[in-house]
């Protein structure tokens, strides 16, 4: 399914307690619009539920979780259901792979629908993830904001995560940085957020 194109326009984003970088065209622009398409027209998606202040709450966006060899995977109180890894999303996931020079055994596919779904402020630091994650996430679809912000000094990182775009996410950024996906006034289309990560086997989060 893709191409051979290799991009070697890296940009480091932050290189301060916890390095992210930023591949802007990791897939070009049909590739990310056929993947986005084929994901679309196979893939199943939950709305699930988080424990928010001691509430149950609809997580404002649609997900579909992968893993290799069953690996589990949850956050906020909840366990996300397992899928098996089709061969087109494999294939990615070795190109990913290529790209960050880092091994994963799942990707969780964020979906959001329009501007009015998001993901808070967060950090990926769930114990099932290991002490400092690689976590490479492709974006296709619709362009939107991400930000980071440093937990001592505030300080943000604002970046447009386009169609076809990777950022990768390891070191120590986790302990030290928060990140979100904002609302965007007026935005029609959707986005596809795919994140490869490393998971430990046989780990619950909680």
């Amino acid at each position: 399914m893709f191409s051979e194109f290799e991009n070697s326009d890296q940009i480091q984003l932050i290189a301060t307690d916890g390095l992210v970088d930023f591949y802007p065209q990791f897939l070009t622009e049909l590739e990310g619009k056929v993947l986005f398409e084929r994901i679309c027209s196979t893939e199943k998606f939950d709305q699930n539920e988080i424990v928010l202040f001691g509430k149950k709450i609809k997580v404002p966006r649609l997900e579909a979780y992968y893993a290799l060899n069953g690996e589990t995977y949850g956050y906020s109180g909840q366990e996300l259901e397992v899928n098996r890894f089709p061969s087109y999303l494999n294939e990615l996931r070795l190109r990913v792979e290529q790209k960050t020079g880092q091994y994963y055994n799942a990707l969780l596919i964020n979906y959001y629908r329009d501007g009015q779904d998001s993901n808070g402020w967060h950090a990926d630091n769930e114990k099932s993830l290991g002490k400092n994650p690689s976590i490479a996430s492709l974006s296709i679809g619709a362009t939107r904001r991400f930000e980071f912000k440093h937990l001592a000094n505030g300080t943000r990182q604002k970046i447009l995560l386009t169609n076809g775009s990777l950022l990768h996410m390891h070191g120590a950024i986790q302990h030290h940085y928060k990140h979100h996906l904002p609302k965007m006034t007026g935005l029609a289309q959707a986005r596809l957020n795919l994140t490869f990560r490393w998971v430990q086997p046989s780990t619950l989060n909680q």
